[in-house]
């Protein structure tokens, strides 16, 4: 059990550390005898709400996050090296799903990818569809992932009438799914009159941000026949 503990701790600290080595070697000491796939994952998922809370206190800059991301990811790899099904169907079904991207008109992504990443961390199914997405291409997504979240994201403010057109038919289509913005051009207050349900200032706030939402919905859901 102390063998475990160990293991368990060391996978935790080597992400919030951002050592990718670190957590290769941690990862191939696992005994999937005495561990589970859903401790590890578990373990992997406490290094980056670390290394999220190191950004938010200016420890780690944005490349510091991006290394713990990718360390968090190289435990997960192995994981699903060692293990044919690390996550059943059920714990799977049972992610809160995103849908992502950049809005057609707009080809930055450097700020969505990071948000990607940072969300399927932190234990979020994510659905990246890129950027420079049609509106279609959203509608369509969130029908077949059934989205629990659509999440937008613009770094100028040309798309933006666009934006608020998917937005619109997004709450007719899917009154179920909430939608949050991001990028340049928003704060809290355009967000709402764009018609969306919740703002991300960055990609740190975004995980909360997202989770607020997913509360709010699944009361509102009960109230939706």
């Amino acid at each position: 059990m102390n063998t475990e503990n160990n293991i368990l701790q060391k996978l935790e600290e080597s992400v919030s550390s951002k050592d990718i080595e670190s957590v290769s070697r941690a990862a191939s000491l696992i005994d999937m005898q005495s561990c589970s796939p859903t401790e590890i994952i578990n373990a992997l998922s406490r290094g980056i709400e670390k290394a999220r809370e190191y950004f938010k206190n200016g420890i780690f800059s944005i490349p510091d996050l991006l290394v713990a991301i990718d360390a968090y990811r190289r435990g997960v790899n192995y994981l699903k090296e060692i293990s044919p099904n690390p996550i059943s169907r059920k714990e799977e079904d049972e992610k809160p799903r995103v849908v992502i991207g950049v809005v057609e008109g707009d080809v930055h992504d450097m700020g969505k990818n990071i948000v990607a990443a940072v969300l399927e961390a932190c234990g979020y199914q994510v659905y990246d569809l890129g950027r420079n997405v049609a509106n279609a291409s959203f509608l369509e997504a969130i029908r077949t992932t059934n989205a629990d979240i659509l999440a937008l994201s613009a770094m100028m403010s040309t798309p933006l009438a666009n934006m608020r057109m998917l937005i619109e038919m997004a709450k007719t289509m899917y009154p179920r799914t909430a939608i949050i913005v991001g990028g340049a051009p928003f704060d809290a207050d355009l967000a709402r009159r764009m018609g969306a349900d919740g703002y991300a200032e960055n990609a740190i706030t975004a995980p909360d941000e997202t989770n607020k939402l997913l509360i709010s919905f699944s009361s509102d859901k009960k109230l939706i026949k």
